[in-house]
């Protein structure tokens, strides 16, 4: 299964550098697939995966080695789904830091992240942190 959230030790904003790719991969688990489904109410077995399954922090964490610090705020989120992934694949997953920078005192955290198979990008998020704020 992997580690959880709780495993990985805070990421400090300094230790992050525009342009840092990381990698890891991102298994879409019929369980957990079907947990999803039943979390967003759309009920019944499917082949394909559905968006809401790439809203997860796991395997950013899993490829940066660590998590958000605690009292980051998730701002801001797109998402763009390529193509299909069936359930039960393994995804490759790129983590790359898109920007930094401070704002009035906020430290901001660009991160895009690629799921893709063996041919293409299935799906690409960018997200956008405020590091480490609600701790301030």
């Amino acid at each position: 299964m992997g580690r959880i959230a709780q495993d990985f030790k805070d990421a400090a904003f300094e230790d992050f550098v525009c342009g840092d790719v990381f990698h890891t991969t991102h298994h879409l688990d019929p369980a957990v697939v079907a947990e999803y489904d039943r979390l967003v109410e759309a009920p019944g077995s499917r082949a394909t995966v559905p968006p809401w399954v790439y809203c997860t922090f796991l395997p950013m964490f899993r490829a940066m080695d660590s998590r958000m610090k605690q009292g980051s705020i998730h701002a801001r989120q797109t998402m763009t789904v390529h193509g299909s992934a069936a359930v039960g694949a393994t995804l490759d997953v790129e983590v790359r830091v898109a920007e930094k920078y401070e704002r009035a005192g906020r430290r901001h955290l660009v991160l895009e992240i690629v799921f893709s198979d063996a041919e293409r990008p299935v799906c690409t998020s960018t997200g956008t942190y405020l590091w480490g704020y609600a701790t301030r």
